[in-house]
């Protein structure tokens, strides 16, 4: 009886690290463009996670109850969860300006001498900003 308690005790935290590992592993491997496989989503995973083979790669993907996961897997996949997630904060303000850059060239190619001063203005005003 006693047995029984700590093996579902020690599956049920066995399966909430390997979810973890799952979706750190979904996370560091980003959006999948629309032409690719997850083959080649695997290879891309393993080009990033040194000594990682392909097999333990999907098989924390998609969560097989046989695979135990060791700490410093954790570790590695924590620390590029991480820096995925400061990166992606700098793509989208980088991307975010440069949209704000194409739509004021394009307001002042439709009508430079009706949006040209409001464009100036808001300009000053992003510069005074910082």
């Amino acid at each position: 009886m006693a047995s029984e308690i700590f093996d579902k005790a020690s599956n049920m935290g066995r399966t909430a690290t390997l979810d973890e590992a799952s979706a750190l592993l979904r996370k560091i491997a980003g959006n999948r463009e629309a032409d690719e496989t997850i083959k080649a989503v695997f290879r891309r995973l393993q080009r990033q996670l040194t000594g990682w083979s392909p097999g333990r790669i999907r098989d924390i993907w998609y969560r097989d109850g046989r695979v135990h996961v060791r700490a410093e897997e954790f570790e590695q996949l924590r620390s590029l969860a991480a820096t995925r997630s400061d990166s992606g904060a700098q793509d989208e303000l980088t991307e975010l300006r440069n949209r704000i850059a194409r739509l004021e060239r394009l307001l002042e190619t439709a009508d430079e001498a009706f949006h040209g001063p409001t464009l100036a203005a808001l300009r000053d005003q992003w510069r005074e900003m910082g």
